[in-house]
């Protein structure tokens, strides 16, 4: 008997995806290529490795007992595989590959774009692929096997402890600024502006959850007179001389809008921003690399 490599590694994927189509994303494949590995597989094997009861809906694909095992050596075939790609990597001296990142809109526009630009100069071989996501959706996919690389944000004074399997890397501390129409008075402290309308957000944005915490830290109550989900929105508001806005260095653009003032106070805070990694050697010299560009960069 006979098994093909490849077969039990499309095996692993549809396990760890949990169906032909996840799978067939993964892969770059066509679905109907996945399932035709599958059969292909249990013709050389002669063992029946999908459980095709469950088929349908959306439902996830379950392996049977046989299915299961022939996974786990397919697990140990990809760790293996990933060793020596490592090897061969620092043994060439080369850095080549794919490191796929999941980012939120302003590390996206600040961190990331600068780093893939530096990259393409000193690292050709290194290609960057760039994905906006939600922190929860990108986390989930950097599990998954999605993604290589996520970043996050927290505040500084309390770093969350990193999932199960995933390492952080401390990136850099981005503070807090506070954006207010020119035509207002510079504020000595944000007492000074504890009647004037603030830009506040839904629950569970992060225009809300860094004005909750100023809101606690100074006991002033801060009024909400308007409502955005993201940074950019909110800036758009203090250009237009409605309101103050507490956001972060790396919201900021550039150039100010004109219309803008920017005053940096004791007491704002930051927030630190980390990659999220797996642990995999297969990447390894190429996520160290790109780590190095994203803390590295300097933001236009």
């Amino acid at each position: 008997m006979h098994l093909s490599p490849y077969r039990l590694l499309v095996l692993r994927a549809v396990a760890d995806a949990g169906g032909v189509v996840a799978a067939a994303a993964r892969l770059h494949l066509a679905p109907s290529g996945v399932s035709q590995h599958l059969a292909a597989l249990e013709r050389e094997t002669g063992l029946v490795l999908l459980d095709r009861s469950r088929r349908g809906g959306r439902r996830t694909i379950a392996l049977t007992a046989a299915g299961r095992q022939l996974a786990a050596h397919a697990d140990r075939l990809a760790a293996v595989l990933a060793d020596a790609t490592a090897d061969a990597l620092a043994l060439s001296g080369r850095l080549e590959g794919v490191v796929r990142i999941g980012a939120f809109p302003t590390a996206v526009r600040r961190m990331v774009v600068p780093a893939v630009l530096a990259l393409a100069g000193t690292t050709p071989g290194l290609r960057i692929s760039v994905h906006e996501l939600e922190e929860s959706a990108a986390v989930a996919a950097l599990h998954a096997g999605d993604l290589d690389l996520v970043l996050v944000e927290d505040q500084a004074s309390a770093l969350r402890p990193p999932p199960p399997g995933i390492a952080a890397h401390r990136l850099l501390d981005d503070p807090y600024r506070l954006a207010l129409p020119l035509a207002w008075p510079a504020p000595a402290d944000v007492s000074d502006l504890a009647d004037r309308p603030w830009v506040d957000g839904p629950p569970g944005s992060a225009v809300r959850g860094v004005l909750d915490r100023l809101r606690a830290a100074t006991g002033l109550r801060l009024p909400g007179a308007h409502t955005c989900l993201e940074f950019p929105a909110a800036l758009a508001l203090v250009d237009a001389g409605l309101a103050v806005a507490l956001v972060p260095d790396l919201a900021l653009p550039g150039t100010p809008e004109p219309a803008t003032q920017v005053a940096g106070l004791p007491g704002l805070g930051a927030r630190t921003i980390s990659a999220y990694v797996q642990d995999t050697r297969r990447l390894a010299p190429l996520l160290d690399t790109t780590i190095q560009a994203l803390r590295t960069v300097e933001a236009p």
